[in-house]
């Protein structure tokens, strides 16, 4: 970390910008000296994002000023290449183009791959940031990005930042770059990112995992309602101090409830549900050949945890390929290790909204009541009373902001992401399956969502949850650890901590499974 006396990279002075009746950045000040690592953070909604685009230059403010390496411009003025003045973004929202090879994506980012061998040259640089940001990436040139996961596509948009192409990286702008990454990953991001510090790159993070900030960066200042509150030297901040700076209401970033609050019995057996009926069955192969059956009943909440890349979500989509339609039974599905069976229908909320989630020339509304057409028509025909009703409450259950007219893209990440929970609940499914469904949301929201799936439980409605954040597990009745394709231990959600989900991940087994689900 750079002190001070090093110089300014950024000085923001004094910006504001207003869309329409809302001032979304109100007279915001911030500082970063060379080589230093910032935070940035508040609450979805609170001008994060907004402010960063008016520093590389994207959007126009209204008044003040930005100045990045002592050259100063007005905040009312765009930036039509940054990257020409050595600012890089990543955005939370993820980019790329799905039908481009990675290594045709890589020449898109380096201004260097030129001539005949343009492929080769943008992935070697591409690679060896990818190397060393992040060591087990499995990632291969001639993949395309329409194949990838999640991960490994932000993985490429990170490592795409900072490398050394023509004009080097003075300034990187990262909006929630950890949001898909799994502990293991965001280890190695972090330890890069401390490297490129060191010679002088200085980097603008936000992100909701609080403890990221505290325990990788030097200062965090605090935003709300647009405003800059103030900073905090991370060395002293705690969640807590960040969180009451924030105006929200104190709690854990991944709660930890009691054993009565959950309804679980004593032992760490999963809580007493209403019906012992079957739902999602998977069947495996045990480490003597002999074949193991795992059950998820009916009014369970069950994790998928493990190391990203281990097979959970290919086991979460084929149960969801297994499960029938409505009054229907459901179907066989079969992984590499898994054979799958569903009694009932599923409803699923993927964590990649920007792609598999909004309907971005929708309304609120319209993306809220979708899946649930049948239950507001009469004769082919929409009743657009019952589908205001059906809105109006998921609006109320979720704390929805805003006005279900507004399009679905004026909204935050983490609200687009309650309207995605509203479409899927609001269809009242036998099970409701979940892929990293918090990616990108504040910790007031979290616990929001921890709440209503609880509620959902006790209606009976089953839950299967995929999350790259293993502490917000330990919400969860039970958890299966994956491994190599594998689910390897079965823990309650009271034990599934950090440490211990991180312990059972790793082996010793060489994992096809893992390099097939990289490149997916």
């Amino acid at each position: 970390m750079s002190d001070r006396s090093r110089g300014d990279t950024l000085v923001v002075e004094g910006v504001s910008k207003r869309f329409g009746s809302t001032l979304a950045v109100d007279d915001a000040s911030i500082r970063v000296t060379r080589g230093e690592l910032i935070g940035i953070a508040g609450h979805n909604g609170a001008g994060k994002s907004t402010i960063l685009k008016i520093i590389n230059g994207q959007l126009a403010g209204d008044a003040g000023s930005v100045t990045v390496n002592d050259v100063k411009r007005a905040a009312d003025q765009t930036v039509a290449h940054p990257e020409k003045i050595g600012v890089r973004t990543v955005y939370q929202e993820l980019s790329l183009c799905a039908s481009l090879r990675v290594d045709e994506t890589a020449a898109i980012f380096d201004h260097s791959a030129r001539g005949l061998g343009w492929r080769r040259t943008a992935w070697k640089n591409l690679a060896a940031v990818l190397d060393d940001m992040f060591p087990e990436h499995g990632i291969r040139r001639e993949a395309k990005i329409n194949d990838l996961s999640i991960a490994r596509r932000q993985m490429i948009e990170c490592a795409s930042a900072f490398i050394d192409s023509t004009v080097p990286p003075v300034l990187v702008i990262l909006d929630e770059p950890t949001s898909s990454l799994d502990a293991a990953a965001t280890v190695g991001f972090y330890a890069y990112l401390q490297r490129r510090a060191a010679e002088g790159v200085s980097v603008i993070i936000t992100t909701h995992r609080l403890h990221e900030m505290i325990d990788n960066l030097s200062r965090i200042y605090v935003m709300r309602d647009g405003r800059v509150l103030g900073e905090h030297a991370a060395a002293t901040a705690t969640k807590d101090s960040l969180v009451d700076a924030m105006g929200l209401a104190s709690h854990e970033e991944a709660r930890t409830p009691t054993a009565s609050a959950l309804g679980r019995e004593t032992g760490g057996v999963a809580r007493s549900t209403s019906s012992n009926e079957v739902i999602v069955r998977l069947e495996q192969s045990g480490e003597d050949g002999s074949p193991e059956a795992l059950e998820v009943r009916r009014g369970e909440i069950v994790g998928f945890a493990g190391l990203e890349g281990h097979g959970q979500l290919t086991a979460l989509e084929a149960v969801y390929r297994a499960a029938g339609r409505r009054g229907r039974a459901g179907r066989n599905r079969r992984t590499p290790h898994h054979s799958v069976a569903v009694t009932g229908d599923a409803a699923y909320v993927s964590g990649d909204r920007g792609v598999r989630g909004i309907f971005p020339l929708w309304d609120v509304a319209k993306n809220i009541s979708f899946s649930s057409l049948a239950s507001v028509s009469s004769a082919g025909l929409i009743r657009s009373d019952s589908e205001s009703a059906l809105v109006g409450d998921w609006y109320r259950r979720l704390g929805i902001k805003g006005t279900s007219a507004d399009p679905i893209t004026s909204l935050s990440g983490g609200t687009q992401q309650k309207a995605l929970m509203a479409r899927a609940m609001a269809v009242g499914s036998d099970l409701l399956l979940l892929e990293d469904p918090t990616r990108g949301v504040d910790q007031a929201t979290k616990s929001d969502v921890y709440e209503l799936l609880r509620s959902q439980a006790d209606t009976g409605q089953t839950i299967v949850w995929y999350s790259t954040e293993n502490e917000e597990l330990r919400n969860c009745d039970r958890v299966f650890v994956f491994r190599s394709g594998r689910v390897v231990a079965t823990i309650s959600g009271s034990d599934a901590t950090e440490d211990v989900i991180i312990a059972l991940s790793f082996g010793d087994s060489t994992d096809s499974t893992h390099e097939e689900e990289l490149a997916r």
